[in-house]
């Protein structure tokens, strides 16, 4: 066995150091006059590698495996360049390039999120894609505050930390989220469980704005957010930047610092972060007791690129600890109260607790989040072959008033895949193929000692998720066609678990023979298999227009909670009753998008309806039911499943005169519409149905000048309109109508550079969002809800009852760049 060992850890190091892989060198000219262009970005999206042009417009990369890819070439004033470029073995690749003056480049970006490799242009689903630049320039304390404000997207909210997002109206597990490709399964069914990703380490965003689960499976049913770390170091250097943050509201202080490098084909990127908030504030409540939070992450890659393919091993460490506002008050006076009085009979929070960078003296949480992921692509005769494997541990500790638990448990993900991609030499036609899924186990920890009231929401369970698919995709010159079929099995298995003593001090799990045991939860084995299917085209229509159409089925087995929840979820203040009958949800979408990228002018529409039978959502219970009288007035909801009906619109449109290379106004637009069938007025429309949204950014670029100091400096003003949402699930208060409100932003920043060596010294971003200080309550912010007076919860029946969002907030980012950037080499 020895032996064996040795000698493939031999074979391994052969294959790494003595299968060489080739370059690719080439220009970047100027279309029109045909002078160097100096600081374009090379970029290859899949392989994450990039190159920089010289004074001459020259680039190289080395070490890139056999293969056909698709390269994309950006700079700050030029629309972006995409081509294809095929790297064979000892035939180095010479590609020179030609682009052209506009001043919006982000029209045709590459994405690699729909499994076939294609273009924002060509895709027959409508795609969103954020850039770097987009997220410096913005101030948020989520990666899913950073992206909100996008056509189609939106956010619940339970206080600043506490995020999750929804695409054309739906989230939680509808929507699945990735980093580098990497299923972020962390509590994605809570809605007081926000996304655990470090935010520094984002580079930049793909979103996927309809059924995805043809490539990813059931939680895809919504769509994608694929989050995408920064790109390796340039080969032959090290590179990495250092970041500090500041916000003004709730003080927040976020540090990142990363390093990578590229010799030879070996790759490398180490990244630390760490981020800290007291209580924020606004206008109405003043600082919101039980807001602040903290987190702390680190992540390495390491990898390989040679002839045969690439191999990447990431693993990250990552640490939550965030208080849940409860909304607990003086019934008298109005002030935020301690849920529990300290030790020294304190029981309203002063300055001094507000503004502490402590979570710990509120109800709170503990998140843990430990990640590895393997990514290998191995050339097969004409195609490739990637398998993924990975491995997640998320840890959950609930914590009342200190340092005591109250609902602990431990969830660990299996997520894998295995896919060939071909294109057919004289079809040209490009063929995915594949089975992925995930393996899924989670168990309660132990309980919490006395005084405090162990708490068990979901049973100790497994799930297995399997499914195989196909897609195919044709270009022609102008049309573009895609297509496939899935299929998906996944199994539950949940445990029974008794409890002794049920809702005292000494609750507890026991066995089934534990003399006055209560059944807290039933066993079950429940099997899913379904369908999902697309089939879409795009057609670029003469001139700069183009239009879209998908039709799509789409798959989602019930989740976990949904399934057998039988406890109060701490951090919803509810208590959650599942239903172990549910069925799996089936929707039905068809997409239509219209666009045209100009010279002057760049615009897109979306519109789709989606039909979804065994709609599955919490319909709350009446006090007669219980709902009322369960654990201190906690309202009471219980799963239940409809046909719904949902349809929108959204878009943007971008206004870049190609004679005033300084202006840019850039709007976007959202309207969803939701509907139940054969419910009454009360119930007529799905829960959290986001609020119609307009956008508009107003950006003055100011232009550069020889050896100056500044570089790439702007100033912005922007406003977010949010209309009334009056189709609401009203019924018991389930849902209030929301008031309207407009938000104003407003920001600028700058590049810092070395007149001499023309190298950036650093990067200053100034962001104000809410500049006049509105006080309002998002139609999404759940923490609306939450009131309570001296302990006890209580219904809110007006909205100016519950929590509010942030007031004005003033960010400034500070970025160093290590390893010698150039001004020009800042990727707008």
């Amino acid at each position: 066995m020895k032996r064996n060992i040795r000698a493939l850890t031999a074979f391994l190091l052969l294959l790494v150091h003595f299968t060489r892989a080739q370059s690719l060198s080439g220009t970047v000219i100027d279309s029109a006059g045909g002078q160097p262009i100096q600081g374009a970005v090379v970029y290859l999206p899949e392989l994450k590698l990039g190159a920089t042009t010289d004074s001459k417009g020259s680039f190289i990369m080395n070490s890139i495996p056999n293969g056909t890819y698709e390269m994309e070439v950006q700079i700050l004033g030029y629309a972006t360049l995409n081509q294809k470029v095929t790297i064979k073995n000892n035939e180095p690749c010479t590609c020179n390039c030609k682009m052209c003056i506009s001043s919006f480049s982000t029209s045709e970006v590459i994405i690699t999120a729909l499994g076939n490799i294609t273009n924002t242009q060509r895709s027959p689903v409508p795609v969103t894609i954020i850039s770097h630049q987009t997220l410096l320039e913005n101030t948020s304390s989520t990666v899913i505050d950073a992206i909100a404000l996008q056509p189609g997207i939106s956010m619940t909210t339970e206080g600043v930390g506490t995020t999750k997002p929804e695409i054309n109206g739906l989230g939680f597990n509808r929507v699945l989220v990735l980093l580098d490709g990497e299923r972020q399964e962390d509590f994605e069914w809570g809605d007081d469980h926000g996304i655990l990703i470090d935010p520094y380490a984002v580079h930049n965003v793909e979103i996927i704005r309809g059924p995805a689960s043809l490539q990813y499976g059931a939680s895809a049913e919504a769509g994608v957010i694929s989050f995408k770390s920064e790109p390796f170091a340039e080969s032959g250097t090290v590179q990495g930047s250092l970041l500090s943050e500041y916000q003004t509201n709730n003080g927040l202080i976020g540090n990142s610092e990363d390093i990578g490098g590229n010799t030879n084909g070996l790759v490398w990127n180490i990244r630390a972060s760490n981020e800290e908030a007291h209580d924020y504030s606004n206008s109405k409540d003043g600082y919101v007791w039980g807001s602040a939070w903290k987190q702390e992450n680190a992540r390495l890659t390491l990898g390989v690129n040679k002839s045969w393919g690439y191999s990447r091993l990431s693993v990250s460490a990552l640490y939550r600890r965030i208080q849940v506002p409860t909304g607990n008050r003086d019934s008298a006076s109005g002030k935020f109260l301690f849920n529990v009085p300290l030790s020294t009979g304190q029981i309203y929070p002063t300055r001094a607790n507000f503004l502490a960078y402590d979570p710990t003296a509120a109800s709170d949480k503990i998140l843990e989040e430990y990640q590895t992921w393997w990514q290998t692509s191995i050339n097969a005769g004409k195609g490739k072959i990637g398998i993924d494997i990975g491995y997640t541990e998320s840890v959950h500790y609930d914590i009342d008033t200190g340092s005591v638990g109250r609902a602990n448990f431990d969830v660990h993900d299996i997520p894998y895949s295995l896919k060939y991609q071909v294109t057919g030499e004289k079809t040209g036609i490009q063929l995915t193929t594949g089975i992925n899924g995930t393996y899924e186990f989670e168990s309660n920890l132990a309980r919490a000692p006395a005084p405090y009231i162990a708490n068990y929401e979901i049973p100790n369970y497994t799930d297995f998720q399997s499914g195989a698919y196909a897609i195919l995709q044709k270009d022609f010159k102008r049309l573009t066609l895609s297509g496939g079929i899935r299929y998906d099995w996944s199994n539950f298995i949940g445990q029974a678990m008794y409890l002794t003593n049920p809702n005292t001090q000494e609750q507890a799990q026991a066995s089934a023979t534990t003399p006055g045991a209560v059944l807290q939860f039933n066993g079950f084995n429940n099997t899913y298999t379904g369908g999902s299917g697309s089939i879409g085209a795009s057609y670029q229509l003469p001139g700069t227009g183009y239009v879209k159409l998908n039709l799509a089925k789409s798959y989602r087995a019930p989740a976990i909670n949904e399934l057998t929840s039988n406890g109060l979820n701490i951090g919803s203040n509810a208590f959650q009753l599942g239903n172990i009958n549910l069925k799996a949800e089936e929707g039905y979408q068809a997409d239509l998008a219209f666009g045209n990228n100009g010279k002057n002018v760049s615009f897109e529409v979306d519109g789709f309806y989606n039909y979804i039978n065994n709609f599955i959502f919490a319909d709350r219970l009446s006090a007669k039911s219980g709902g009322d009288s369960i654990l201190l007035g906690f309202p009471a909801y219980q799963f239940l499943s409809n046909v719904a009906i949902i349809a929108g619109v959204s878009g943007y449109f971008n206004i870049h005169p190609a004679d005033t290379k300084w202006l840019e106004l850039d709007n976007g637009f959202t309207y969803i519409y939701s509907y139940l069938p054969n419910q009454t007025d009360s119930t007529r429309h799905i829960p959290w149905t986001p609020a119609p949204r307009l956008t508009s950014e107003l950006k003055i670029k100011f232009t550069d000048r020889g050896n100056a100091v500044l570089k790439g400096a702007y100033i912005k003003f922007g406003l977010a309109k949010y209309w009334a949402q009056n189709n609401i699930y009203s019924a018991l208060y389930t849902e209030l109508p929301s008031a309207p409100y407009t938000l104003y932003n407003a920001g600028i920043g700058t590049n810092f550079v070395n007149p001499a060596t023309k190298r950036v010294i650093c990067s200053l971003f100034i962001n104000c969002t809410n500049l006049t200080d509105v006080a309002y309550a998002d139609h999404l912010n759940l923490a609306q809800y939450f009131l309570a007076y001296n302990g006890r919860g209580v219904t809110v029946t007006q909205q100016n009852q519950g929590v509010y969002n942030m007031g004005r907030n003033i960010g400034i980012k500070l970025i160093f760049p290590i390893g010698g950037h150039k001004a020009s080499e800042v990727k707008s």
